[in-house]
């Protein structure tokens, strides 16, 4: 379920002294036993300079993000291509109001549970490593997915984007699963005035 430009661009990574990590949805499906294409890949242990070049080597590059280490990289398979966002793990800092105030800082050397603690829901901070075939869960998504549960990470970032309300409602529809009970107190608390009607 994995291309195989992914498996290569995360052996390139790893030659260089890095590790490429799949991130976000695309782990949250292939958990859930479903394909995706929409493939997110954060690189520890490698400079912003030293990605940006080893990825030139690998596709065509976008930079959407560069202050911020953010690529999408378009990737060919065969006669298909895609594209896959390439970025380091960074730290979101809140500066002014709405889903769009937020000062962004890659850092290559951050932690897996400080990466993941950024994500909105557990069964979105789950981190995948194809080389390993090993799962990094630092906050319980694999059971959460089980019990069909959407849960904040952390409570203290979560209320910072009103936006993440409009995706939890989203998640439960859309898996059909059941928002775990403090969450929803969570998104009660929240002001939604900032959202574009």
């Amino acid at each position: 379920m994995i291309a195989k430009p992914i498996i290569e661009l995360c052996r390139v990574v790893k030659e260089t002294g890095g590790r490429a990590l799949l991130v976000g949805g695309w782990v949250r499906d292939f958990a859930r036993g479903v394909e995706s294409v929409d493939y997110d890949i954060e690189v520890y242990g490698v400079q912003a300079a030293a990605l940006r070049a080893l990825l030139d080597r690998q596709g065509k590059v976008d930079a959407v993000g560069e202050a911020f280490t953010v690529y999408k990289v378009r990737l060919r398979e065969g006669r298909k291509s895609f594209v896959a966002d390439v970025s380091l793990p960074r730290r979101e800092s809140k500066t002014g109001r709405g889903h769009r105030g937020f000062v962004v800082e890659g850092d290559p050397h951050m932690s897996f549970a400080e990466a993941a603690r950024r994500r909105d829901f557990t069964i979105n901070s789950m981190m995948y490593d194809p080389l390993l075939d090993e799962y990094i869960d630092v906050y319980g998504g694999r059971e959460d997915l089980k019990r069909k549960t959407i849960r904040v990470v952390d409570p203290a970032t979560f209320v910072e984007d009103s936006l993440r309300v409009l995706r939890a409602m989203q998640f439960a529809a859309r898996f059909e699963f059941t928002i775990d009970p403090a969450t929803v107190e969570l998104c009660r608390s929240i002001d939604l005035s900032d959202l574009p009607a």
